[in-house]
């Protein structure tokens, strides 16, 4: 392999292993639990601080969250990779906000996720993630779509399959507003 193949094999496996990520965080956000199982290898492991086990194992332990939460938003930056052969270790930072349904509140999380990632038969998943935890900020919910001018009908995030990320992406339409995001007057 020339020296110019092997930089553009080692862009494919880094925008392979940020698909990857990217994956996650919105099977994650949408409750997709397939989505997130399909992220990791079978004999993958995750620690999460209140959840260590197998990264299915925590694919299972996201559903904990479904009666909870009215939604979860994964924002991604600062993502490096280092790639060793079919290995890599992936560091990326997190901000994590999720609004909860019975305490009306909001809830900030920023850490980083440290990854080791693996290459098999050209398909790059997580193999070992442990969640590193920086800073938290909980908050009191305080919904107001009328200072954006967002109308009633629009299209509104859910969970899978409901989310207009999975629906038909020329045709589907708008719906109402769900109840959890009235508008505070």
């Amino acid at each position: 392999m020339s020296l110019t193949e092997a930089k553009l094999m080692e862009l494919y496996d880094e925008k392979c292993l940020r698909d990857n990520l990217m994956l996650y965080c919105r099977a994650a956000d949408r409750m997709d639990l397939e989505g997130v199982k399909d992220t990791y290898w079978p004999d993958a492991t995750d620690d999460h601080g209140g959840y260590v086990g197998s990264g299915y194992g925590w694919a299972e332990a996201i559903e904990q969250y479904r009666d909870s939460i009215h939604s979860c938003s994964h924002h991604m930056g600062n993502v490096l990779c280092e790639i060793e052969g079919n290995r890599a270790k992936r560091e990326s930072m997190f901000l994590c906000v999720a609004a909860f349904k019975e305490r009306d509140v909001t809830f900030f999380h920023g850490g980083r996720y440290r990854d080791l990632c693996e290459k098999r038969e050209g398909v790059w998943k997580v193999l070992r993630r442990t969640c590193i935890w920086d800073w938290s900020d909980v908050r009191k919910a305080m919904t107001d779509w009328s200072i954006s001018g967002v109308p009633e009908m629009s299209y509104w995030g859910a969970r899978y399959p409901h989310d207009p990320i999975y629906q038909d992406w020329f045709s589907s339409p708008a719906g109402p507003r769900p109840p959890h995001q009235d508008t505070c007057e």
